[in-house]
């Protein structure tokens, strides 16, 4: 009864006033990005470069909420299916009373003219107000990608070598990885960590190809730190420590792939990786 009372009276608010209302800040630039957030690997929220506090109960659902959007894609996603992802037992009018009040606590929260905006039924977060590392990152390894198109440049070998930098910078981590509880964040995680480990495989290959082994070896180790499981990394670790002479490295690479599937999955590595052991020896 309580919530239904709240949501009436926020409904009463919202026909009062437009949007823009919910803000001390009206004179906001908005290349500044006055909102930061970090979803990669951990969850902060930066207000005018002060960390938001994020301990406090009364501000779990809010920024639940905060997290969902950013999740299902930020920018006209369905108040049903935010609803849907963040209350899945709620009947119809429960989810929609709950979803008013934590929306109306949450721009509280924020405090910023137009950063969470409402327009019909669907939910945006603004992003010429609010950074978010995820969006950033995706962006970039997009980028990325195009530019692998035209790697025979020595500009653009160097373009590849800044922007793979920036990402490493930005990954620190799966997206919203340390927040259990939720399926919802399940696609993005998965898509981003696809994407740097498929760009971490293509520039490791430019670098094999156009001999810069140490390079190649880096950054395939760096892929290892990402996600121990993967093992095609392992497989051109091997071939760059080959190359490069260093049998006993390679070995050692070897034995790590081995006891990491047999631990995880307790499966032998793949007929390919046999195959570059065999020839370690040989």
């Amino acid at each position: 009864m309580a919530v239904n009372l709240e949501s009436r009276r926020i409904s009463r608010l919202y026909q009062r006033q437009p949007i823009s209302a919910w803000s001390r800040s009206p004179g906001t630039v908005h290349r500044h990005h006055p909102v930061r957030i970090h979803t990669l690997g951990r969850f902060s929220v930066q207000l005018h470069h002060e960390t938001v506090a994020l301990q406090q109960t009364r501000q779990h659902r809010p920024l639940e909420l905060l997290q969902a959007l950013i999740a299902l894609g930020g920018r006209g996603v369905s108040t049903e299916l935010l609803s849907q992802a963040l209350w899945p037992d709620a009947d119809g009018d429960a989810a929609s009373n709950t979803f008013d009040v934590t929306l109306y606590r949450l721009r509280r929260l924020l405090d910023i003219r137009d950063l969470v905006l409402l327009r019909d039924h669907r939910l945006t977060l603004n992003g010429d107000l609010a950074w978010v590392d995820a969006w950033t990152f995706e962006r970039l390894v997009n980028h990325a990608e195009r530019l692998l198109t035209r790697a025979n440049d020595p500009d653009i070998l160097r373009q590849i070598a800044r922007v793979g930098a920036r990402l490493m910078t930005l990954y620190q981590g799966g997206f919203l990885d340390r927040e259990v509880g939720n399926t919802w964040s399940l696609t993005l995680r998965e898509r981003l960590r696809s994407k740097l480990l498929r760009h971490i495989l293509e520039v490791g290959r430019v670098w094999e190809r156009i001999g810069e082994w140490q390079r190649a070896v880096r950054t395939y180790r760096k892929g290892l730190e990402i996600d121990p499981l993967t093992e095609v990394l392992y497989q051109r670790l091997i071939i760059c420590y080959r190359q490069t002479g260093h049998l006993s490295d390679a070995i050692g690479v070897y034995h790590r792939c081995r006891d990491i599937l047999d631990q995880h999955f307790q499966i032998q590595p793949s007929a390919e990786t046999l195959e570059l052991y065999s020839s370690l020896k040989s």
